[in-house]
């Protein structure tokens, strides 16, 4: 798994993301802050921290030790739990950060404090378990153990702060104590329900031995028009610097004008006999209703409280279910590193996703950069792990599509701009040629991974009509598209005529529709997509083929069609020889041009082909479906992870952002360029997809994680 060590100096520009499908998420850094936060129906415009202070302002943990016998070799002591200094407050030295999509471990460096200090923080991710992997919550344990040789009392402080609403006023605390546990819930009061960032936010504290206190409500602001690390009021930290406790001050005061800042702040503590260990559990549960459709979690929950009450009993079987995830993901037979990746990979699930009310699913195609819900082009990559593991959501994601389908059966590039009603053609002014025969080969798999015959007799006239759309652009007659410009995914690269590209995708797209209509009984466009796939094979190799690759630049994608083939056991979309033989091209001569992995395309003399910003850069997912290529058509294991190493090493060491991963990143120099959370790159998972065919231990591994959610 991704592991930092952080100190006062390093740069952690992301964290795992906590939270649920469609639910929203945040984030807590490899140095302790929280960051990124878009649970108040705010995807497009995360709360962050600034350049000064790279967290969310007032979210802060913090930890004390008073020795109350034995050898003095330490006296009492707090600290914050993050390397990054906030006031004048006493920070740890260095924390030990471990993530593994949806969890993270914490291991906070305390020399002379005599306690050992962790934190775990996670959400579900339950393959097959829609439900319980769109709840909006995140469970927290932080354990201590006393590794001196005397008892101490430890304290423990969650400092939180009401963000509820796009606007100040209105906010309100509240704390409320039963039997069990104490909660502190952040509300917003104003009325009507027209802000989408309005709802509530509440943490519950399970009491388990710990006493426990409170201070409801206190305002931050100590400057007005000023709220920043160095002047932020920190009234718990004071009161529990000075007694390991706080007053049980509740207030109920409602922010009623601008430069209100309202914090809250629960502390616990109990003795720790020498080397005796305790942990503090709590929950974060939040409900904010106004998003424009509605949340899915809204048919099960009224409120944050009802969230809260549900998953705190449930905490240790979610542990389970996220550990065994986990502990089968990186029992797959592949380097450790590869392993980390899919789990990493899998971050937009939180990231990036809208789950809304009456069951209607979306992936952003990157939240903040390019907010366009569903993008069909980039979901050909990134919504295979979703048809593979939630097979409902990808359903229901495909059947918005063909309902957006044009009279004329253009395919439209997605369902809208941060909304999912208002479809659009593209990025650019042309009709771009990829979308259609993506679309089909994703209604076939999404059949055969479902085996539901009612989607695929739902979906069947659509199919047909996109495939008439498809063939209707082959101006020459040689069963090729044809491009007019920027009109495919690469929307930077100007293309004319047949582009190896897109002709794969068509090629594979023809099979699939042969497949589809011997399903439906419909022989005689099971014939014509046989004929027509036969004439376009015709032209592929004919004018397409150079001896050594598929058109007139190497480019790394230029088999893609054959890489959705193998995936879907359809069969070869063109003369095998000069498949592999592209393949073994493409391996020697685009990974010579940068050393942060395979780059878009090559010239043929080998040299970086730079005649556009997409053909001389590289994009991960792109480097994904090829591995799956490689290795659905037998190619070496080691050869092809090293390759993508070159890559994982770049984001996670060189950039050392490894949960924000972008589409495409600059071949010389390494850095993000385009994208964040971005859907294409969990194209990974066709890689282990792709292996499984091959492998038993990988197929076995493939089962069990399908089936995880029926295990005990």
């Amino acid at each position: 798994m991704p592991v930092y060590q952080a100190s006062s100096k390093s740069s952690h520009p992301s964290g795992v993301p906590f939270g649920g499908i469609g639910a929203g998420k945040f984030e807590i850094l490899p140095n302790g802050l929280w960051n990124a936060f878009t649970f108040e129906n705010n995807w497009s415009q995360p709360l962050l921290g600034s350049e000064k202070y790279p967290g969310v302002l007032g979210y802060h943990l913090g930890i004390s030790s008073k020795p109350l016998a034995g050898p003095r070799r330490f006296s009492k002591e707090a600290l914050l739990l993050q390397t990054v200094p906030v006031r004048n407050c006493p920070t740890v030295k260095g924390i030990r950060y471990e993530g593994a999509f949806p969890r993270a471990r914490l291991f906070y460096e305390t020399p002379g404090l005599g306690l050992e200090i962790s934190l775990e923080v996670f959400s579900p991710w339950i393959p097959g378990d829609a439900k319980r992997s769109s709840l909006p919550a995140a469970f927290f344990t932080l354990r201590l153990q006393n590794r001196s040789g005397a008892p101490v009392e430890a304290g423990c402080l969650f400092i939180g702060r009401n963000v509820s609403g796009a606007w100040c006023v209105g906010r309100q605390n509240l704390v409320e104590e039963e039997k069990d546990a104490l909660h502190l819930e952040f509300l917003n009061r104003a009325p009507g329900g027209r802000d989408p960032q309005q709802g509530s936010l509440r943490f519950s504290f399970l009491k388990e031995n710990w006493r426990m206190s409170f201070i409801e409500s206190w305002n931050a602001v100590t400057r007005n028009f000023s709220f920043g690390p160095e002047n932020i009021s920190l009234e718990a930290w004071e009161a529990f610097v000075r007694s390991g406790a706080l007053p049980n001050s509740g207030s109920h005061v409602t922010a009623n004008g601008e430069n209100q800042e309202l914090c809250g702040a629960v502390a616990a503590h109990q003795v720790l006999r020498p080397g005796e260990a305790k942990a503090l559990s709590f929950t974060a549960a939040w409900h904010f209703p106004h998003h424009p459709l509605g949340h899915h979690y809204q048919r099960d929950f009224k409120d944050a409280a009802s969230v809260s009450k549900y998953v705190l009993p449930r905490r240790e079987a979610f542990r389970r279910k996220v550990e065994q995830v986990e502990k089968a993901v990186l029992s797959f037979p592949f380097p450790e590193w590869f392993n980390d990746a899919l789990l990493t990979n899998l971050a937009p699930f939180f990231a990036s996703t809208w789950y809304v009310k009456d069951g209607r699913f979306a992936f952003y195609e990157a939240p903040v950069i390019c907010p366009l819900m569903g993008t069909l082009d980039v979901g050909f990559y990134g919504s295979i792990p979703l048809g593979y593991f939630f097979q409902e959501l990808e359903l229901s994601q495909i059947r918005q599509f063909a309902e957006a389908q044009r009279p004329d059966g253009y395919i439209p590039h997605d369902l809208g701009k941060n909304r999912i009603d208002l479809a659009s053609n593209g990025t650019t002014f042309y009709l771009w040629k990829d979308l259609n025969p993506k679309f089909i080969l994703m209604v076939y798999r999404d059949f055969l991974w479902s085996g539901d015959r009612a989607f695929l007799k739902e979906m069947f006239p659509h199919v047909k009509h996109a495939l008439s759309w498809s063939l209707s652009k082959d101006d020459d007659g040689n069963g090729l598209p044809d491009h007019e410009g920027a009109d495919q995914t690469f929307d930077l690269w100007e293309v004319r005529g047949a582009f190896a590209y897109t002709s794969s995708i068509l090629l594979a797209a023809l099979l699939a529709c042969e497949r589809m209509g011997k399903q439906m009984k419909d022989v005689p466009f099971a014939r014509e997509a046989r004929e027509r796939f036969g004439k376009a094979k015709e032209s592929f190799e004919k004018e397409l083929w150079n001896g050594k690759f598929f058109g007139k630049v190497c480019a790394l994608s230029q088999l893609n069609g054959q890489w959705y083939a193998d995936l879907l056991d359809l069969g070869w979309t063109a003369d095998p020889a000069k498949i592999r033989k592209a393949i073994s091209h493409i391996l020697t001569h685009n990974g010579e041009p940068s050393r942060f992995g395979l780059v878009n395309s090559v010239n043929p003399d080998g040299s970086l082909d730079a005649s556009n910003d997409h053909s001389k850069n590289i994009w991960s997912g792109m480097n994904y479906a090829f591995m799956g290529l490689c290795i659905s058509q037998g190619f070496p294991l080691n050869k092809l992870l090293r390759e993508g190493h070159k890559l994982w090493n770049n984001i996670v060491i060189r950039q050392r952002n490894a949960w924000n991963l972008p589409d495409t990143i600059d071949s010389e120099t390494g850095e993000y360029r385009f994208g964040d959370s971005y859907y294409r790159n969990m194209a990974i998972w066709s890689i282990p997809i792709a292996y499984a065919k091959r492998d038993k231990k990988t197929r076995k591994i493939l089962q069990y994680l399908r089936t995880v959610n029926e295990r005990h």
